[in-house]
């Protein structure tokens, strides 16, 4: 008990808890400070109480003053008292009609500007009922005596309830009330003493129940704000979440409509979280989202707001974005952000970002299509390069230039544009070429040669996969027929050529038309063909080896990257993606997944195969950690058919000068 009255003595002689009483804070002998935020939320259902009550206090004002005029009709100072009135009944009718008008407009926070404001209507208000019984109680009848207490005494009790949310307001409207009505009422009569002391008593009484009640509503508003907080606030990275970003979205939407002001809308993908959640854990993955959200933070301006969506995905929007060029360099920084790598268990791992960029109004003006178009941006970004940023505009050009292509594709596989080039495998103990890689080609007659990375996505797109499939496995087969019987023959098949029997009649028939070897025949398969359909993509792999033929996971690392399907699916070799070997001398994270892959692969017993190998230091290292094969620009580049026959004669040399 000692300790609490301590606590609420030192908080009372705070010359600061009386500012903040001042500025209508119901917690300033309670409570420390409020946030801004919430202390503006306070003031604003402060105001919205005060409002709500404002018209019927100021008929009730009206009709009170009315009351005044017509019981002083008779007296010494009837023109006052009708002067009196007629103000009393003017200044109510024009705090009604404003009050009305403004009712359409209230805001969920407020300034402490609002509050000083409702504070002065207050004070002028009370001072002219206090001004009542001070200048007309003197020369009133007995009977007007009594109309004049109990006109007082009631718009006492109406102004405190209706001020009551606001105990500084509500002080400076009753303070002159009591002021004049004591000062009028005291004299001879002792009955009037009375009067006075139970107008003090009911005054003491309606600050009390008026601070009870401010004080109930503040901590109201603080749950409902804490509520919502949760609602609207992502836990681990404490941003805003998706519903946060709507709701800003409908914001900046309502301002371009009112006001004509431009702004984007940003989506974010982080390039390197799968593989640090993988790698290291859940616990680390949390980290690496928390660091992105500090930077993402610490990139963005004041006025903008960084959200998280979900997973690795982060979204910005930016207000007051007038063109492409003031959006750049909000990107530009928040892409230079995340140059550094991030520390994660004592080692430093690269965290980049992709963007995509949506400008309203130009990209859209609705929340759903904003959102949409960034996402496309933000897909262009991921197929054309990591780490940068791509517009909605420059997408829309990309996808125009796809439509184009594909077009020309269809025509380009009937007129022989299609081609297939050979990338040797080699031996990383003899040295020795063991066989060769499939790679399709188109010879493009404006555009030069494109690889298959470019083709393949138009093939499934077009529908053409199945038919330039079954071509590539057939021209591959037959070409192979005149190797050295040592060589072996590696083709890539698309996750929708594994999904459809045509793949296996193919493969069977080219068999049988050329007498070729199916155990020198080697399948690439990446794991996006089977996490679609993982049981047909089984069967697809368990009929393939039933043939005789082999199969290699492809591009282990990226994707999905699951040691159940390493583990338990029917492959005899596994390839490692060139977007980890190449970096091994620069990123440490690199080297360590290379390391651990061949580790794997050795430990189940699967041959492994590094793609991308371009320098001796990266060869050393891939047949330092057990690498079986290596393919890569630093023994040959892609070589035609007719160059096999040459090649295939000699041990490939290191390439000591490479241009990429």
């Amino acid at each position: 008990m000692l300790r609490w009255l301590r606590l609420r003595w030192k908080r009372l002689i705070r010359p600061a808890n009386y500012r903040r009483a001042l500025d209508g804070d119901p917690l300033a002998f309670v409570a420390e400070p409020l946030p801004p935020s919430l202390a503006a939320r306070v003031r604003g259902e402060q105001l919205s109480q005060i409002a709500r009550n404002t018209p019927l206090m100021m008929a009730s004002t009206a009709f009170n003053a009315l009351v005044f005029g017509i019981v002083m009709r008779q007296g010494p100072m009837a023109s006052f008292a009708y002067a009196w009135t007629a103000a009393m009944v003017a200044l109510s009718g024009y705090m009604y009609l404003r009050q009305i008008r403004r009712e359409k407009r209230r805001a969920r926070s407020a300034s402490v500007n609002g509050i000083h404001k409702a504070t002065l209507y207050a004070l002028i208000h009370g001072s002219l009922w206090g001004l009542t019984p001070a200048a007309f109680f003197a020369s009133a009848t007995p009977s007007q005596h009594l109309v004049i207490v109990c006109l007082v005494i009631g718009m006492l009790c109406g102004g405190a309830f209706t001020l009551s949310s606001t105990p500084i307001a509500m002080i400076a409207y009753i303070a002159p009330i009591v002021a004049g009505s004591t000062y009028a009422i005291l004299g001879d009569d002792p009955v009037y003493g009375v009067v006075a002391a139970l107008m003090i008593v009911y005054t003491i009484v309606i600050v009390g129940a008026s601070s009870s009640r401010a004080l109930t509503l503040a901590r109201r508003c603080l749950a409902e704000a804490g509520a919502e907080a949760n609602a609207f606030t992502d836990g681990l990275t404490q941003l805003p979440n998706r519903a946060a970003l709507k709701e800003r979205i409908k914001e900046a939407i309502a301002r371009y409509k009112r006001s004509g002001e431009p702004f984007a809308l940003m989506c974010f993908d982080l390039d390197y979280f799968k593989t640090i959640n993988d790698t290291l854990g859940h616990a680390a993955g949390d980290q690496a989202l928390i660091e992105a959200a500090r930077r993402l933070k610490n990139a963005a301006r004041e006025t903008d707001m960084a959200a998280r969506l979900g997973g690795d995905e982060f979204a910005l929007i930016a207000v007051g974005v007038p063109s492409k060029a003031e959006a750049i360099i909000i990107a530009d920084r928040i892409v230079a952000s995340f140059q550094e790598p991030v520390e994660l268990e004592g080692k430093n791992w690269p965290l980049t970002v992709s963007i995509g960029v949506a400008l309203a109004p130009s990209d859209g003006i609705e929340i759903d299509t904003l959102l949409r178009n960034a996402d496309a941006a933000l897909y262009s970004t991921k197929q054309t390069g990591r780490g940068d940023y791509t517009f909605f505009s420059d997408h829309y050009s990309y996808v125009v230039e796809q439509e184009t292509l594909e077009s020309e594709l269809r025509r380009a596989f009937g007129n022989h544009e299609l081609h297939l080039v050979f990338q040797p495998l080699v031996d990383a103990i003899t040295m020795e070429t063991s066989g060769y890689e499939a790679l399709l080609r188109w010879r493009h007659p404006a555009r030069g040669d494109l690889s298959a990375n470019q083709i393949v996505p138009l093939l499934e797109r077009t529908g053409l996969i199945d038919e330039v499939g079954g071509f590539v496995t057939r021209e591959a087969i037959a070409i192979a027929t005149s190797w050295p019987k040592h060589l072996r023959l590696a083709v890539n098949i698309s996750p929708l050529q594994l999904r459809r029997s045509t793949l296996e009649t193919a493969i069977r028939d080219s068999i049988r038309e050329t007498g070729f070897d199916p155990s020198r025949l080697e399948l690439e398969i990446t794991e996006s063909a089977i996490i679609s359909d993982r049981a047909q993509a089984v069967a697809a792999l368990v009929t393939l080896r039933e043939l005789g033929v082999k199969t290699a996971l492809d591009d282990f690392g990226t994707g999905y990257s699951s040691l159940t399907n390493v583990v338990e699916l029917p492959f005899d070799r596994l390839k490692i993606d060139r977007s980890f070997v190449s970096k091994i001398e620069t990123e440490p994270l690199c080297a360590s997944v290379v390391k651990a892959s061949l580790e794997l692969a050795r430990a189940i017993g699967l041959r492994a195969t590094a793609e991308g190998v371009e320098s001796a230091a990266q060869f050393e290292f891939v047949r330092k950690y057990g690498c079986n094969e290596v393919q890569g620009f630093f023994f040959s580049g892609p070589i035609t058919p007719h160059e096999i026959a040459v090649h295939a004669r000699r041990s490939p040399q290191p390439v000591q000068s490479l241009s990429g």
